[in-house]
């Protein structure tokens, strides 16, 4: 009997999901070697489900970059104000200066990480002024 492309798409979400072939085969009533065939004839479609998949469960639970490079932004911002703050006032009172020290330096390599590679780089003279261009009236 011919599968329907329902069940081949019921197929790759629970596998994007996680699921096993032997949960699968009980769940959709389809045979193990038909699933592991369907593995390998649907790969490319399994791989951007299982992508998407992660993509959600990261979404959902706040895990993405954008928003550790912002929350590591944050603390940094408050430890270095905080860091300028003690050493206006020669309080040192609260944290032990090599421990806030030790959190701003964790922290300043934590977002360059994070940014790797992120940077706007320009390969030519000509580039840098087609942007400054863009952005800047000249008279």
């Amino acid at each position: 009997m011919a599968k329907t492309t329902e069940e081949v798409e019921k197929f790759i979400e629970l596998r994007a999901k996680g699921y096993s072939f032997d949960r699968i085969a009980e769940e959709t009533g389809t045979s193990k070697p038909t699933l592991l065939k369907w593995n390998s004839q649907y790969g490319k479609e399994l791989e951007q489900a299982q992508y998407f998949e992660l993509n959600s469960l990261l979404a959902q639970y706040g895990l993405m970059r954008r928003n550790r490079v912002e929350a590591f932004s944050k603390l940094l911002g408050t430890a270095l104000e905080e860091l300028q703050k003690r050493a206006d006032t020669d309080n040192l009172s609260r944290l032990p200066t090599d421990k806030l020290l030790d959190l701003v330096l964790s922290l300043e390599q934590r977002v360059m990480r994070e940014t790797e590679g992120k940077k706007l780089e320009f390969s030519s003279a000509r580039d840098l002024d087609w942007v400054l261009a863009s952005y800047v009236e000249v008279d």
